[in-house]
């Protein structure tokens, strides 16, 4: 009896499957962040971090408001051209994010450490796989596979500790190009695996993509800043820190947002089941995830933000400790961000584009100019304490917003 109650709670529906396999893939995500980490050092973990960060913020700055629009169209009303005309928008972004993550690469060895071309050739194939391998599991969202998308999000994460484990062992590339080469292999097989996929139950076709193409992006104009914002705002901390401070500093603030992010994966995960009902057409109900369960995640957040300022001391050393007025300010704007990022899926599916947009523009700026601004001033500080600002005005903007809505 309890373990069947146990099923029906953690698998009894996509959502709760979501939530429970998405729980334990950000779990080991982390365990194999910080098993890297310790592998790494600091010096070589900057650069890493500056590697995945600069193609994470060009992948949304090239693809998020297609894949926001796609994945906001009901499940039914996807044909075969649609999910084609997507798929190679998302490619071509790939192309693009790859080109100018080498270009910011190379910025960054002149200015802070030289590195070698070997990490150039792989950081290029990295920024591409990793752009598409993102947008391609959104087109499974989109297309109703939530099931499959969660499973194949925890196999990424599988691939990647496998490999690691594996050239580590065999002690034949360096540490860093393990660690970069296992996300590569990861990436390459979860796309390959995609788009097998969507061979065997689309019957793809290429009259009229073009057209489809035109549609598409026209149509995603709209939703292009709230994309951005929505993944941008939050990770240009990291790449101006890597910028504008000395190159231990994004090492280490890496490693504490990465133990405070863990939790994000609450309202991320709220996020992805509100669209799947909205794909559904199950937005009608109103759900109670609000203010009671932030502030519980809240308390939650702030406990764990000292648990791991002592668990980095014991594992890591001192050298790795930041001031703890920086990882509470952090845990902070990731409450902030996720009850911001809640509403405004809300407001986007009420037919609110417009309003978020604006919002979303007021976020990238505001960050990036508070940022600049803060970093000069105070130093590392200046970056989360920003952000906390930001979403705090925003909050109350858009909560004014939806009750004028409802």
């Amino acid at each position: 009896m309890l373990m069947a109650r146990i099923w029906q709670l953690t698998m009894g529906s996509p959502s709760r499957l979501f939530l429970s396999t998405r729980g334990l893939t950000s779990g080991l995500a982390l365990v194999l962040a910080l098993y890297y980490t310790k592998l790494l050092g600091v010096e070589k973990r900057s650069i890493l971090v500056f590697i995945m960060v600069t193609a994470l913020i060009l992948s949304v700055i090239f693809t998020s408001g297609v894949s926001l629009t796609f994945r906001n169209r009901p499940a039914e009303t996807i044909n075969s051209r649609n999910l084609l005309a997507y798929l190679i928008t998302i490619t071509l972004g790939g192309l693009g994010v790859s080109i100018l993550s080498t270009v910011l690469l190379l910025f960054y060895s002149l200015s802070k450490s030289e590195i070698p071309p070997s990490i150039y050739i792989i950081g290029f194939v990295y920024s591409f796989l990793a752009c598409i391998n993102l947008g391609f599991q959104d087109a499974l969202v989109a297309k109703g596979n939530l099931k499959l998308a969660t499973f194949l999000d925890f196999v990424t994460i599988l691939i990647q500790s496998l490999s690691l484990i594996f050239f580590v062992y065999l002690d034949q590339t360096s540490l860093f190009m393990s660690v970069i080469i296992s996300f590569v292999i990861s990436y390459l097989l979860i796309v390959f695996a995609t788009v097998s996929v969507f061979i065997q139950t689309e019957k793809l076709e290429f009259v009229g993509v073009k057209g489809e193409l035109n549609s598409l992006l026209n149509s995603s104009k709209q939703n292009q800043l709230f994309g951005i914002a929505n993944g941008m705002a939050d990770r240009l901390d990291r790449f101006l820190i890597g910028l504008m401070l000395p190159l231990s500093f994004l090492a280490k603030y890496a490693l504490i947002t990465s133990l405070i992010s863990f939790t994000r994966f609450f309202p991320e995960a709220y996020n992805r089941v509100f669209l799947l009902k909205h794909h559904q057409n199950g937005t009608k109900r109103e759900n109670n995830f609000g203010l009671i369960s932030y502030v519980l995640i809240g308390i939650s957040i702030f406990v764990f933000v000292f648990v791991s300022q002592g668990f980095i001391q014991i594992v890591f050393g001192q050298k790795w400790l930041l001031p703890v007025n920086v990882a509470l300010l952090f845990a902070l704007q990731e409450i902030l961000r996720g009850w911001y990022q809640s509403k405004a899926t809300k407001l986007v599916a009420l037919g609110g584009s417009k309003v978020v947009s604006q919002m979303s523009l007021f976020l990238i700026v505001g960050a990036l100019v508070l940022m600049l601004v803060g970093i000069n001033l105070v130093g590392l500080v200046g970056a989360p304490l920003s952000m906390v600002f930001l979403y705090a005005v925003l909050n109350q903007a858009i909560s004014h917003k939806l009750k004028v809505l409802n």
